[in-house]
């Protein structure tokens, strides 16, 4: 369902909304790491497991811009604590697509980006579960 009422569907949504998923590849997260800009020219964002490919916008998500830090990662989880980036948490680093401990608010933030990146970019993948 489209999210925003005061905003029309953009044909990137609409095509989107008629994706067929079975058809599209699956990626493990090691996969999905490469598409950054540097080891491949495309640049993928991943949240909740849904692959978007914002190669179009390098000027935000190319090599050396502010949200190439998102880039190759499945960031859920950035998104839902508005980071580009986690601290260690007991020695480690946290997964970034964990998130199991978001508070309701935080669950509604990353749907909200689910939105926001399903109006402007292409879903081309799937992340395979429990890949890391």
């Amino acid at each position: 369902m489209f999210g925003d009422k005061n905003k029309e569907p953009t044909e990137i949504f609409l095509d989107n909304e008629k994706i067929d998923l079975d058809s599209l590849p699956i990626l493990s997260r090691k996969q999905l790491s490469k598409f950054n800009g540097t080891d491949d020219a495309k640049l993928y964002v991943a949240i909740k497991g849904y692959v978007y490919d914002v190669t179009a916008n390098t000027k935000s998500y190319g090599p050396g811009k502010a949200y190439n830090k998102l880039v190759g990662k499945d960031v859920g989880r950035l998104l839902g604590l508005n980071k580009l980036q986690l601290k260690e948490e007991d020695g480690r680093l946290p997964d970034t697509w964990d998130l199991s401990d978001l508070t309701e608010k935080q669950l509604k933030i990353v749907d909200d980006w689910i939105v926001f990146f399903k109006m402007r970019y292409p879903i081309v993948a799937l992340i395979q579960e429990n890949s890391n």
